[in-house]
């Protein structure tokens, strides 16, 4: 298991062959950087994450003009994409900065800033752990809830994924990983602050450090049983708009581009952990520069897909203006172009135009109200019927 005072995903404090030359508390930095090759490896990925997170916020922001302004929801869930993107960036960018510092002496001796770049970076990690699933979940209700209007869906409006009930779950496990990762970051600041002015003993050294360890295990089981929860409610999701023959661009976009990588994030969660309890002592290097690889694709490929949405004609929102029903639509919102309503028979939109099985009746004087939409009716003509 790594060090818990340190970040696992910043490579190991080496001195730089080429030393820092500042004295006291200031830190210099050499401009030649001769650091390993892996060191700079990982600070190039780092950087290139941070400039491609930074690019998707900005998409995000700009794509909010595609969405509906009624209702006010309709924009949260990518309003807080835009912050995950944008949070994450600044991760990296504290990420290269410790990284670009780590080989130098005047940082490796000072002891508290060091402390305070690994808790800012705790910090911002377990914000994007937490954050990032729930826009994913918050689209798929929004689609839920949108799938259920006029369709057949089994179960209408509380069908499994727009239920009240799973909202609520999912804002649970939510609100439950939130608070596990946070206390996991309070817990590294007080170990750290602990152990450079030398207040803990070494029992309670130990103790504090198995509780760590801990949390770090409860915090990565809730990051998979949320994983799990993106995934079924997503398939389910698009199961039941199969069966009921609706067209939905949004989750399949979901599901094609950022379903495959919450997979890949999910076990690439699994296998570090059994990685770094098993394989002990293992070089910390080649790790973070694994890790930072794995974890950056996942990042950049889940909030593209988020993005993707944004580029459907009619967003999962939009639907919500096209909510008044008429009777002549067989239950299709009125003049609707959302890829969830696919366009209804021409004889459901229009009054005067008979149904397939009325053809060749003469126009009629009255009309019969015995469907969801007005057709002519008279009784036949002709008389061959009556044998």
């Amino acid at each position: 298991m790594f060090d818990i005072t340190e970040d696992p995903k910043s490579p190991i404090l080496a001195k730089g062959r080429g030393g820092g030359s500042g004295s006291g508390s200031g830190i210099s930095i050499d401009t030649s950087w001769d650091a390993p090759p892996i060191v700079k490896a990982i600070f190039a990925v780092q950087i290139i994450w941070f400039i491609f997170l930074l690019i998707e916020s900005l998409l995000i922001l700009r794509g909010l003009k595609l969405i509906s302004k009624t209702p006010r929801s309709s924009k949260a869930p990518y309003l807080l994409a835009a912050f995950v993107a944008a949070e994450v960036s600044i991760y990296y960018l504290v990420g290269a900065i410790r990284t670009r510092l780590g080989t130098e002496i005047d940082f490796i001796i000072n002891y508290p800033l060091r402390y305070r770049y690994t808790s800012v970076i705790s910090f911002l990690f377990d914000i994007d752990l937490s954050f990032r699933p729930i826009v994913l979940l918050w689209l798929c209700h929004l689609c839920g809830v949108l799938s259920t209007i006029g369709s057949d869906i089994k179960g209408n409006k509380n069908s499994f994924v727009a239920s009240t009930r799973k909202k609520v779950v999912d804002w649970s496990l939510f609100v439950i990983l939130f608070a596990i990762s946070f206390a996991y970051s309070s817990m590294i600041t007080v170990f750290n602050n602990a152990s450079y002015n030398h207040t803990l003993s070494m029992v309670q050294a130990i103790n504090l450090n198995d509780a760590i360890k801990r949390i770090i295990r409860a915090r990565e089981a809730f990051t998979v049983i949320l994983a799990i929860n993106i995934v079924v409610s997503l398939v389910c999701l698009k199961v039941a708009q199969k069966r009921a023959r609706i067209a939905d661009k949004v989750i399949t976009r979901l599901l094609v581009i950022s379903i495959p990588f919450v997979v890949v994030e999910a076990a690439e969660t699994i296998g570090a952990e059994i990685f770094s309890s098993t394989q002990y002592p293992y070089n910390r290097n080649k790790f973070a520069l694994a890790l930072n690889i794995i974890e950056g694709i996942c990042r950049v490929m889940i909030l593209a897909g988020i993005i993707a949405t944004m580029k459907v004609a009619s967003t999962p929102q939009n639907a919500l203006d096209n909510e008044e029903f008429t009777g002549n639509t067989g239950g299709y919102p009125a003049n609707s172009q959302h890829p969830f309503y696919p366009a209804p028979p021409p004889y459901q939109t229009s009054p005067m135009t008979t149904p397939p099985q009325q053809q060749g009746w003469d126009s009629p004087p009255m009309t019969q109200q015995g469907y969801p939409y007005q057709v002519p009716y008279s009784h036949p003509t002709n008389q061959s019927w009556k044998r």
